[in-house]
């Protein structure tokens, strides 16, 4: 090959410029048409490519100017696939990173389906140039150097994303990457990139899911190797704790008695008092915009973990045991962690709820599961958990390794507690209540009785149903309340029929009769606002317990005088079980399984916000760096991947 000309030119007063950017001018420019000289070519693809140069440009024509220099766009397309199988791996670099480009920023045009083809590559060629670059970006994440096959995993992930709405992403369903994606987490020196793999994974396995055959679906549920599986919950657990990292940022509720509030008035502690105020809602509105900033980026990878637990029960075990040598916190337990913060914060944004949602349905489908939930009950599998505490009022303060299932709950009070709002989230609420209830069910199934502030979550259930009655004007219209009240009063029920099997002890028992002789006539009011039958229903077994006890207090209280102490009310409880008959209802610990196809509207519009996460990532180059695990140990205490050092 004859020796090319400097990369460098000279242009306006001397200064110079990278080359490529004077032939990128020369190739983009209205009424030009493509070098047709393979010399030209060659110059084109060694010189290194300029990325942002290139995107500029591009970026500053309009859809009908690509439309109608379509013919130089497709010779760079089709150039480019050509060199990506150069045995020079200088070519092949900059021939990803310049095909990366083009297709981005043609994508980001307002083209239809068919418009992108045209201009890419043309319609009557688009099968077979559309076909070779998928197999040359297969074949270079599998044989390529690191660098480059590093460099093929990014290509492949921006294509995907921006041929998402694409009929183009079919070449890709119909390839099947899936094991050269498993091949990039399992080798050491590539599984540092498992974020980028495991999402790709995720994008590909979510497409059309629930309209056509997926592959990646198929590959999902019949995958078996536990090393990869660690690697990928190694990841997950990473990537979680510091997008956790970035709500602390914002407001650190490490100490006990943090509040938001005191977070403000601390700040503004030294001001004047007559500045007192505007500091406070300075920083109160400063604190508000930078959560409805979050998640980050990172929080794409939920999809793909959402996808994985949901296709393969195995990688749900391995989710929950997996631990981290010399680190107290669990991938699992990091997860859990990320996803209190996400459902206290949830009523901020349309992402932040969808995020919340998919951490929510993963709490679900493992608690459904008798053997993942057994595991989540586990002195084996336990953690420490730092849980969300940046609002008012918060759970008591907990040291110290807990079982899984705890912080399950702590994560879902948080959501129950920080979303009361006219305009309610009802999906939301259906799906957190409705997870308590699977966990309290399975909790009794298996006579496990959980030493836990069963307090909290009694008085959690019993002010959001105060909350809904005070606002039934509001909300007894909205679809789905109906359901929502319903499984409210389920909870309570089961715990009152069933409290024996999964409460502590008796004290939780008598908490439990107590919160709700304290509510004294919610639950006729509720019934009388949401027209609820007495008769046949949840919220008649709760009144007769309630009247039950009224009942008995009011008999105590003619040989008292004044009002009852909360010693006696105790007193009255504990005496009252003889004469108390709670009617056993049928099924009122039943739940039906979560199945994909009840949230498909849900699953569409999670996804793309996982696309589209994704993507800006790689432009943005915020791409986490996952530290790799070079030594898997396993013993009787669950699964240990050793962290390198």
């Amino acid at each position: 090959m004859a020796a090319l000309d400097s990369p460098l030119v000279r242009v306006e007063r001397g200064s110079l410029q990278p080359k490529i950017i004077g032939l990128y001018h020369m190739l983009f420019k209205e009424g030009a048409k493509p070098p047709e000289s393979d010399g030209f070519w060659v110059e084109f693809f060694i010189l290194k490519a300029n990325s942002s140069a290139l995107s500029v440009i591009l970026s500053e024509f309009s859809a009908e100017d690509l439309l109608q220099m379509q013919s130089i766009a497709s010779t760079v397309f089709m150039r480019g696939v050509r060199f990506l199988s150069d045995s020079n791996p200088t070519i092949v670099a900059n021939a990803l990173d310049t095909l990366t480009i083009l297709i981005r920023e043609i994508l980001a045009k307002q083209f239809t389906s068919s418009e992108v083809i045209t201009v890419l590559v043309g319609l009557d060629r688009v099968d077979r140039e559309f076909t070779e670059f998928v197999d040359a970006l297969e074949r270079i994440m599998r044989t390529g150097s690191i660098d480059l096959r590093i460099a093929a995993l990014r290509a492949t992930l921006s294509t995907v994303c921006c041929t998402y709405r694409t009929s183009l992403i079919n070449f890709f369903i119909q390839r099947d990457l899936f094991a050269v994606l498993v091949q990039i987490i399992y080798d050491n020196a590539t599984t540092s990139h498992t974020f980028e793999a495991f999402v790709l994974l995720g994008v590909l396995s979510n497409y059309d899911k629930l309209e056509a055959y997926n592959p990646y679906q198929t590959r999902l549920a019949d995958f078996v190797d536990e090393s990869v599986m660690q690697k990928i919950v190694v990841a997950v657990g990473k990537t979680c704790k510091e997008a956790r990292e970035d709500y602390i940022a914002i407001a650190d509720d490490a100490a006990d008695g943090f509040s938001l509030e005191s977070m403000i008035s601390s700040y503004s502690g030294f001001a004047k008092k007559a500045k007192t105020a505007l500091l406070q809602q300075d920083h109160q509105m400063a604190a508000n915009n930078a959560f409805a900033s979050l998640p980050p980026l990172s929080a794409t990878i939920l999809l793909a973990t959402g996808n994985f637990v949901h296709a393969n029960k195995y990688f749900s075990q391995v989710l929950i045991e997996t631990k981290t040598i010399a680190q107290e916190e669990t991938p699992f337990g990091s997860y859990i962690s990320l996803s209190s913060y996400l459902l206290q914060h949830q009523h901020r944004s349309e992402r932040h709820a969808s995020y919340a949602r998919i951490a929510m349905l993963v709490h679900r489908i493992l608690v459904e599961d008798p053997i993942t939930m057994q595991k989540l009950v586990s002195i084996e599998c336990r953690s420490s958990m730092r849980l969300c505490r940046q609002r008012q009022p918060c759970l008591p303060y907990v040291k110290g390794e807990r079982f899984l299932v705890e912080g399950i709950l702590d994560a879902l009070i948080g959501a129950v507690r920080h979303n009361m709002k006219k305009a309610l989230d009802v999906p939301m609420y259906i799906l957190a209540i409705g997870t308590i209830h699977r966990i309290i069910s399975q909790l009794k199934r298996l006579r496990v009785r959980l030493k836990y502030y069963w307090s909290e979550l009694w008085k959690s259930i019993f002010s959001f149903l105060r909350f809904v009655t005070g606002s039934s004007k509001h909300l007894r219209g909205i679809q789905g309340m109906p359901v929502l009240i319903d499984d409210t009063i389920r909870v309570l029920v089961l715990a009152f029929s069933a409290g024996e099997s999964f409460l502590s002890g008796a004290a939780d028992y008598d908490d439990l009769f107590y919160k709700l002789i304290e509510t004294g006539e919610l639950l006729s009011k509720l019934s009388a606002a949401y027209d609820m039958a007495r008769e046949n229903s949840s919220v008649g077994t709760l009144i007769s317990i309630s009247e039950h006890y009224n009942n008995l207090i009011k008999e105590r209280s003619m040989f008292s005088s004044g009002h009852l102490s909360s010693e006696l009310v105790s007193d009255i409880i504990k005496t009252g079980y003889d004469t108390l008959s709670i009617s056993a209802q049928q099924g009122i610990d039943y739940w039906d399984r979560y199945r994909e196809s009840d949230e498909r509207v849900f699953l569409k519009r999670v996804g793309w916000a996982a696309v589209m996460d994704a993507q800006e990532l790689l432009g943005r180059g915020l791409l986490p760096h996952i530290v790799p695990s070079n030594r898997i140990a396993t013993n009787g205490n669950g699964r240990y991947a050793e962290k390198a050092v």
